[in-house]
């Protein structure tokens, strides 16, 4: 199947907003959601979401979560298989983990300069989620593109496949404020400065969100 242009996965396709919704619907039916601060997420134009990752529901819950068009960064693994076709149709951007790839960072630019949202789990893999370290590849976009970062805490994700009732689980997304990084030159210094500046957004945050 095609890959979808960057200006489709800016601006959304068809399937893209259908299975979105249909996200949303199942999310109300088999959690009690608790969806926070989307108001700070820009309505329109480049922007970059980076969040911790402790379940492997952490992805499509987002994906329900944001109204807006997005596409993410997903383990090229899930690409093989079934599930490939479907993951290439909604836009995704598979990625090979603890491999330095420019096309998924280049797919990722295209997508920003047409006005686009794009998700990365930028840990790198599932663990705490307390958001210890930082992949930089989310640093290196957001010089690069000058798209802000909205930081969020996915809380309590583990709970849905691992419920010991028939309790929907609780579960909280919380979109914190965006963080602005000085765009420029993709150096070192400024590449490894701006991801400890995503870092401590994204640890403050599920720390703040985790207490509540």
């Amino acid at each position: 199947m095609t890959d979808l242009t960057a200006r489709q996965r800016a601006t959304g396709t068809r399937p893209m907003r259908v299975c979105s919704g249909i996200g949303r619907v199942l999310l109300r039916m088999f959690t009690r959601a608790d969806v926070v601060g989307f108001d700070n997420v820009p309505p329109d134009g480049p922007v970059l979401f980076a969040a911790n990752h402790t379940h492997v529901v952490d992805g499509p819950l987002l994906f329900a979560a944001v109204t807006r068009p997005a596409v993410f960064f997903v383990k090229a693994e899930a690409f093989i298989g079934p599930l490939g076709p479907f993951l290439r149709w909604l836009g995704q951007i598979p990625v090979r983990r603890d491999v330095v790839e420019r096309a998924p960072l280049l797919t990722a630019l295209e997508v920003l300069a047409s006005g686009g949202a794009v998700g990365i789990f930028p840990e790198g893999s599932r663990g705490e989620g307390t958001v210890a370290e930082v992949r930089h590849g989310i640093a290196y976009l957001a010089v690069r593109s000058g798209a802000p970062v909205v930081p969020v805490a996915c809380i309590g994700t583990a709970a849905i496949l691992h419920r010991r009732s028939i309790r929907r689980p609780r579960v909280r997304i919380v979109f914190g404020t965006p963080v602005s990084v000085a765009a420029g030159r993709a150096s070192r210094s400024a590449i490894a400065g701006a991801a400890e500046q995503i870092r401590v957004a994204m640890a403050d945050l599920v720390r703040g969100s985790s207490d509540v």
